[in-house]
């Protein structure tokens, strides 16, 4: 066969400008691959498939479909070529592909055209950027020079204008400065000339009672030392004066005032009665007392306390009206609390800040008109009222008052419906504080109220609030991210979960009371781990919690910060919590692990050498000798509790006690083995004491009384009962040593008799015992206190509420 190159080189372009070589190669693998029936009517098909366009690229597989593709080509490509023996195929297929057409030279000049054009064109446009650059920055240099020239003749004229406007204010100033200076000295003669007027009149009149009395007097030299003021309470200076009175109630200030003029003008002082606490007798205050009182100090008296004066009535509660300045108010207990009277003081007193009229019977007439003339109080105290019912706490929502309440305390208020919670929410949208304690039947909507409409609460209050559950706790963790207080008592529904949930969602959280929450675990004290405020802690009551709940707030950025802890009852804590106590809370001030049965003396040592600590509380706990000598390694311990710890002695409570000398409360009642001979190193080493308990202690006799009469000489409380071998004798050394003592307890001590215990009595201590005096017909029946008892668990209270609430 001849080859390709003997060929006419017509049929040579032919051959390659159609591809028939690649065509064949393609239908030939087709073929292979697929092996269709009908071999001459796929051949057709593909043909007439690649005329019209469907397959523009060509490449050896084009025609075979994808099921049927073989792994790689069925032909060579040498076969091809010689099959249709063509040598230099390769060398011709490249010639003919890449040689341009007619139309490409056509475009391939165009576009060398438009490319000269375009560079052209842009160094013409830069040629006139630049010059029209050059224009704009001259024109700005002409501009900002007529500028700098308009600027500067402004600057020489605003100076000389100062200049002048200056000499003319000093002038202003002198003539001013003479102005003031002669009004001064008018103002000064004419003050000088009335002062001078009214101490000529006082002093004439003092002469003249002087003279009366002693021309009256039976003893003229008594009579004149007495007009002097010679005693030596009108010596002291006014501050030191003030500062005795204070400390007298009402009645003895009253009658102080009585002795002598002196001591009426000191007694008369207005700084003594800004504050009126009648709280202190409240069995003596009558209506004609708290009205002269009212009317005679209501220029300055700022805070009244009426708290439990059941004697009082409205007739003389509208007097309280007439002090405009009062900001403080407690009506606490008072039964005869109706519309009119609180309107009267409405009216009178606009800037009334506190209100505290707990445990009070009356109607929604009350609530009227609170939220109708109580524009600007901040602190309103509802607790324990049942007599007003929703339709009253309506006006919170609706009333031109009470919306600017800071501080809400509606506990045991449980005829509130739920509705009626709803209307205080939407009422006080500024509370910071809200107690609802003593709510047993409040659901978790109506605490989802609070959340929702008052954002800003910091405070929240939830104690025997048995119905809430963890959905309640949801809506606070959500809700009250600027959350700084909970308490929470006697819950059994929520879990650790919901409390987890607060921990994370209230990162700013600085008091955190989980009382008698029996399902409170472990997993609730994880959400407080990275808790960095907290101050507060207290977990009485939840016995589940263990050394690894305890743990993960201790460990937490907050452990070094925590000043009190408080783990009373929780029966799984034990040397391990206090070995971490030890190491990270350096600020802890006050702990307890009441009746903590895994506390023993190696975790109370480690305790010892806390240098902040002031205060423990270890009844119960397996605490010996050992663990009592290493307390005594910190001097400033003020509080110790160590009551019912039966495997303490004489010997723990000597080593102790030796090195304690500002210890000023002690609880080793029913401690079996103490003795009298512990008693005599306690009393001479604690004089600072001021409260003791001794109750229980079977061993202790008379002697161990007689050796606190003598050395501990500001005793206040004792508590001796139940002790077997206290006789009248101890009560007798009381009465020699003990004279500041307030309150003594003689329960159950056969040996003490009744009037043993009037003779203490007479020197004005309050002696709780258990004797029968109706027996005895020594007089009239007398109230007869109640046995002690020992808390099962302590709460702290941190509501913001005045001292006298």
């Amino acid at each position: 066969m001849a080859t390709f190159n003997d060929i006419n080189p017509q049929l040579k372009a032919y051959l390659l400008k159609h591809r028939l070589p690649d065509i064949f190669e393609c239908i030939f693998t087709a073929l292979a691959a697929s092996k269709p029936a009908d071999p001459n009517k796929f051949i057709l098909e593909k043909l007439r498939d690649y005329q019209e366009g469907k397959h523009f690229d060509l490449a050896w597989d084009s025609f075979v479909s994808r099921k049927d593709l073989p792994s790689r080509r069925v032909f060579k490509r040498t076969f091809i070529e010689n099959f249709f023996t063509l040598e230099d195929l390769a060398e011709l297929r490249y010639y003919f592909y890449f040689q341009p057409s007619e139309e490409q030279k056509r475009l391939a000049a165009q576009a060398y055209n438009d490319a000269l054009l375009k560079k052209h064109f842009r160094a013409w446009l830069g040629f006139y950027n630049r010059k029209k650059e050059k224009r704009r920055k001259a024109l700005e240099e002409w501009r900002r020079a007529v500028q700098f020239h308009k600027h500067k003749l402004m600057v020489s004229t605003f100076q000389v204008w100062h200049a002048w406007k200056c000499e003319r204010y000093r002038s202003q100033q002198v003539l001013a400065a003479k102005m003031r200076k002669i009004c001064l000295q008018n103002a000064i003669y004419t003050t000088f000339r009335a002062w001078q007027q009214v101490t000529k009149h006082a002093s004439d009149t003092n002469k003249w009672f002087k003279k009366y009395e002693i021309l009256n007097s039976d003893d003229e030299d008594e009579v004149k030392d007495k007009a002097v003021g010679q005693d030596f309470i009108s010596k002291l200076p006014h501050k030191a004066s003030n500062r005795i009175f204070s400390f007298l109630n009402v009645l003895d200030r009253l009658t102080c005032s009585l002795v002598c003029r002196s001591w009426k003008i000191m007694v008369q002082d207005r700084s003594l009665w800004t504050q009126i606490d009648l709280q202190r007798i409240k069995d003596q205050t009558t209506d004609r007392l708290v009205a002269n009182l009212a009317h005679k100090f209501r220029s300055f008296l700022c805070n009244l306390n009426l708290r439990d004066c059941v004697r009082v009535t409205s007739s003389s509660l509208r007097y309280i009206g007439e002090c405009r300045n009062l900001q403080e108010l407690s009506l606490s207990g008072i039964k005869q609390i109706n519309a009119d009277v609180v309107n009267d003081i409405g009216l009178g007193c606009k800037n009334l800040l506190y209100l505290n009229i707990a445990k009070c019977h009356f109607d929604d007439g009350v609530l009227r008109v609170l939220a109708r003339h109580y524009v600007n109080i901040q602190y309103l105290s509802l607790a324990g009222c049942t007599g007003f019912s929703t339709a009253g706490v309506y006006y919170f929502m609706v009333g031109q008052g009470l919306h600017k309440l800071f501080h809400l305390d509606i506990s045991g208020c449980s005829q509130i419906t739920h509705e009626g919670m709803r209307y205080i929410a939407r009422g006080c949208p500024l509370l910071h504080s809200l107690a609802l304690n003593k709510l047993a039947m409040m659901k978790d909507e109506s605490l989802y109220f609070f959340t929702k409409y008052c954002p800003n609460l910091k405070a929240l209050h939830l104690r025997h609030a048995s119905s809430l559950t963890d959905t309640a706790f949801m809506y606070i963790a959500d809700n009250l991210p600027r959350l700084k207080t909970l308490c929470v008592e006697g819950n059994h529904n929520i879990t650790g979960a919901s409390i987890k949930m607060v921990g994370r969602g209230c990162p700013d959280l600085v008091h955190l009371f989980i009382i008698d929450c029996i399902q409170m675990c472990d997993t609730g004290l994880k959400g407080f781990s990275s808790t960095r405020g907290l101050r507060v802690v207290n977990l009485g009551d939840c016995i589940r919690i263990s050394d690894h709940g305890v743990r993960n707030i201790v460990d937490g950025p907050s452990g070094p910060h925590i000043r009190e802890l408080n783990l009373t009852n929780c029966l799984r804590v034990g040397d391990t919590t206090l070995f971490r106590i030890a190491q990270r809370c350096q600020s802890l001030a006050y702990v307890s692990f009441c009746y903590s049965e895994f506390v023993t003396d190696a975790g109370v040592e480690l305790l010892g050498n806390m240098q902040a600590l002031r205060s423990l509380d270890l009844s119960g706990c397996a605490v010996g000798d050992a663990g009592l000598a290493s307390l005594g390694n910190n001097p400033n311990f003020r509080n110790i509790s160590l009551s019912e710890c039966n495997q303490i002695t004489d010997v723990g409570i000597q080593k102790m006690c030796s090195r304690l000398l500002l210890l000023e409360t002690l609880d080793i009642s029913y401690c079996d083995n103490v003795t009298d001979y512990a008693t005599k190193f306690l009393a001479f080493s604690c004089r600072e004491l001021v409260r003791l308990n001794i109750a229980g202690c079977t061993q202790l006799t008379d002697t161990s009384v007689s050796y606190i009469s003598g050395g501990c000489h500001y005793l206040s409380h004792l508590n001796m009962s139940n002790i077997a071998n206290m006789t009248d004798k101890a009560l007798r050394f009381l009465r020699r040593g003990c004279k500041l003592l307030q309150r003594l307890n003689v329960t159950v001590c056969p040996a003490v008799t009744y009037g043993a215990i009037q003779r203490v009595e007479s020197g004005g201590c309050v002696v709780s015992h258990s004797i029968d005096v109706k027996e005895m017909k020594l007089g009239p029946i007398l109230p007869l206190s109640q046995t002690h008892k020992r808390p099962m668990s302590v709460g702290y209270s941190i509501f913001p509420i005045p001292n006298h609430a």
